[in-house]
């Protein structure tokens, strides 16, 4: 993807490409049915929250078939999408180099006070990264023993005990990467910009250049090149 600079009808400020029509129709493909499965789930493990829908039958049903959902959706993106930034993605958050595990641990130590540098990143931190695999290895757990304790299948008693407690081990692992995902995206002031990425496809070019000065649409070619 080449990318353009174009400027804000309502600003004036530059913007650069970040994720193409397939990207976002991926990650909400993904996202919405998932935070439907989570919330219902939430609503599952702690019976007060259910209540307030009414109807517990209700939530276990709208779990099960967004959880279908959550994983059937994203596929049909992938078979009918342009796979080729999907591709470029997946290599992205594959590769972990040094920068990337120095600003991993930077960013740890941060949190408990110390003030090491980042280092510069590319198209995605490290954290979105750690983030994107955290999710995609619980996203195969709950996919997998959801499978198993899902109605109509009949596997050993020994088995589905097992993975009930998996399945709930992988969300409550998984909880803490989604508040922290929606939280950074939605409502921490300084990463929010990069949510217009996902919905428009296009982010401010000052902010892409100071959170991922590295990243090709940080520095597009000149009109002409």
């Amino acid at each position: 993807m080449t990318s353009t600079l174009i400027s804000s009808s309502a600003t004036g400020e530059p913007t650069a490409d970040r994720f193409d029509a397939t990207e976002r129709l991926f990650h909400w493909a993904f996202a919405i049915p998932f935070l439907l499965t989570f919330l219902t789930g939430l609503g599952l493990y702690f019976p007060e929250l259910a209540k307030l829908a009414g109807n517990r039958e209700l939530v276990r049903d709208v779990h099960r078939f967004a959880g279908l959902f959550t994983v059937l959706l994203p596929v049909v993106v992938l078979l009918l999408g342009d796979k080729r930034n999907l591709r470029r993605d997946v290599h992205d958050i594959d590769l972990w180099s040094r920068d990337d595990r120095q600003w991993f641990r930077a960013w740890l130590w941060r949190k408990i006070g110390g003030r090491d540098r980042l280092p510069p990143q590319g198209r995605f931190n490290s954290g979105q990264k750690f983030n994107a695999v955290l999710t995609a290895g619980c996203l195969f757990w709950l996919s997998l023993t959801g499978l198993i304790i899902f109605p109509g299948i009949h596997p050993p008693f020994w088995l589905v005990t097992n993975s009930r407690n998996l399945h709930d081990l992988a969300w409550i692992a998984l909880t803490p990467a989604v508040i922290g995902h929606v939280f950074l995206a939605a409502i921490y002031k300084p990463t929010r910009p990069g949510l217009n990425g996902i919905i428009t496809g296009r982010v401010p070019l000052a902010w892409l250049r100071e959170h991922h000065p590295q990243a090709p649409e940080a520095n597009p070619p000149a009109a002409g090149e």
